[in-house]
């Protein structure tokens, strides 16, 4: 019994330890600089964005607007996560950090100030100690197809709000979740049918 403990608090730490160095390996790794090339863009845009394809296969867009550039780099399938950077108009890094599929920030964010000087750092992994990979493990678990653009996991107030749709005999059923964000225990749970209307 003792060994059955010891393992758990041991893969539990392990776990832990894994998903900090996962967001840390995805922006060190990054394909992209923290400093955002404006001639290229300028070369390069189609209306107020364009997209790479580099070596690897990951995408990046870059978008400009009137107030910031924003760039977003997509690594190739099987990852499921990408990063944000937006920067001043510049050049200059403003704020980067790394997302599931444009639903929930993961990790520590980092903002700057135009000078590209760190002024904030923001970690939304605190106080969710049922972490993104436990909810990831839980999704698989149930045959979520995590890169498909209907699923979506979301986190508010420590509850991690999930959702997906899985297709089975010409059927289509919607399934929604809320676990909290400490232990993980279904809070609520629902499946409805999944109807597209057209």
């Amino acid at each position: 019994m003792k060994q059955l403990i010891f393992l758990f608090i041991l893969t539990t730490l392990i776990s832990s330890c894994i998903s900090q160095k996962v967001y840390i390996n995805i922006l060190e790794e990054s394909k992209t600089t923290d400093t955002f090339d404006i001639e290229q863009f300028e070369e390069k845009k189609i209306g107020s964005q364009y997209y790479d394809t580099l070596d690897d296969g990951t995408i990046v867009r870059r978008m400009s607007s009137d107030i910031d550039f924003v760039e977003y780099e997509t690594p190739p399938s099987p990852n499921l996560l990408e990063v944000y950077r937006s920067f001043y108009l510049n050049g200059n890094l403003k704020r980067k950090g790394i997302y599931y599929s444009n639903d929930v920030a993961l990790g520590v964010w980092r903002d700057y100030d135009k000078e590209g000087n760190l002024i904030k750092e923001e970690n939304y992994d605190e106080g969710y100690e049922y972490s993104f990979e436990d909810v990831v493990k839980f999704l698989r678990l149930r045959g979520a197809d995590l890169h498909d653009e209907r699923t979506s996991i979301r986190r508010f107030d420590g509850i991690w709000e999930l959702a997906y749709v899985k297709d089975k005999d010409e059927k289509s059923f919607y399934y929604s979740y809320s676990l909290d964000g400490k232990t993980g225990k279904v809070l609520e749970h629902s499946k409805n049918n999944y109807f597209i209307e057209g």
